[in-house]
């Protein structure tokens, strides 16, 4: 009798874990995201509950991309839910990190009427724990709609971004960078910054410069034509004008750098707040624009408060705002491995050698 029971008891425990439901994200935009060995960390943001009003969440959870899946089944996507670790209920957010063993989320919107949310949380990956970083007496003020990006080893800059310490909203143009491996912040001393701005996209150059694009001020988008250029050598500020065709200005899109070369530009919204769904080039060597030509375009994928990774080849975009109000439940991956022309794909098996 004992060893039937135990035979039942061992045929209940494969039965649970064979047949539990997936752990399956809803939608939501204006989140943030990383990638760390080989897992698509996705954090915070605003969600829609039943009767439409918009809820933020603190929900913390990646995307194993060591594994084959099929966007087109849910059920197939190894997603693994952390929201247990107890992160932080933030949208408008930047996750960065300085090493593969931290992740920062920086900035954000905490909950309304709150006290705002700590500036900084640090999640360590090897003990699955959530920690605030304090900030105090350096002068920081905290701020949303800010992109972090990493450099010379363990270092994290942000530029610029929205503070409301006095009631109303404030466009700033500082620029902060913070030691990962002290937990301390300096500002820049460069001169020459760049017009206040939020909403834009920093990317890390190959030379460990920082190029800022788009985003958009109290008046205005910043233009696409004339990029401001963070030299983290100097410590000075470039201004590069760029050639070709020029994407129109845009808020809240994204932007992912390949290995050739080439950062890629995806939607958004303009600043009379229509969302957009174009693809943009810009070719780091020259300085170029052109529009990027997708063989198999979906029909109205306008979408914005999205994030996007490169994975492999192909450029993840994760989650977002439709322009008829709902969130994306969806990765969209667009395989990015032709210069000339891109294509949307659902079916993902990793390169092992070539995992970014």
């Amino acid at each position: 009798m004992l060893h039937f029971s135990c035979y039942i008891y061992a045929f209940l425990l494969i039965f649970i874990f064979t047949f539990a439901a997936a752990f399956i994200p809803d939608g939501r935009f204006g989140h943030s995201s990383i990638l760390i060995d080989s897992k698509l960390y996705v954090s915070g943001g605003f969600k829609f509950i039943d009767d439409g009003r918009l809820n933020l969440t603190n929900e913390f959870f990646y995307l194993d991309v060591s594994k084959s899946f099929t966007t087109t089944d849910p059920n197939s996507m190894p997603w693994t839910d952390l929201t247990f670790t107890g992160g932080p209920d933030k949208n408008l957010a930047t996750a960065c990190s300085g090493n593969n063993n931290s992740i920062f989320i920086i900035g954000g919107n905490g909950v309304l009427n709150s006290q705002p949310p700590p500036f900084v949380n640090q999640f360590d990956i090897n003990k699955q724990q959530w920690a605030d970083v304090p900030f105090h007496g350096c002068g920081l003020k905290n701020r949303v709609a800010v992109s972090c990006t990493g450099f010379n080893n363990g270092l994290i800059s942000i530029f610029g971004g929205c503070t409301n310490t006095s009631g109303s909203v404030e466009f700033v143009n500082d620029l902060w960078v913070f030691n990962t491996l002290k937990s301390a912040w300096g500002i820049s001393i460069a001169i020459n910054a760049p017009l206040p701005r939020c909403n834009y996209r920093a990317i890390t150059l190959p030379d460990g410069n920082i190029l800022y694009i788009g985003g958009n001020n109290s008046t205005s988008l910043m233009p696409m034509d004339n990029l401001p250029l963070y030299n983290t050598t100097s410590i000075a500020w470039i201004s590069v004008t760029t050639s070709g065709a020029t994407p129109p200005g845009r808020q809240r899109f994204s932007a992912v750098l390949t290995l050739d070369g080439r950062i890629i530009v995806f939607g958004g919204i303009d600043y009379e707040s229509t969302f957009l769904g174009d693809l943009w080039i810009l070719d780091i060597n020259t300085f170029q624009w052109s529009a990027g030509q997708i063989s198999n375009p979906i029909a109205d994928l306008n979408i914005s408060g999205h994030t996007a990774t490169l994975v492999n080849n192909y450029m993840f975009v994760t989650f977002g705002l439709f322009n008829n109000e709902s969130a994306s439940a969806t990765i969209y991956m667009l395989d990015v491995s032709q210069k000339d022309s891109y294509a949307w794909v659902t079916e993902f098996t990793p390169n092992a050698t070539n995992l970014m």
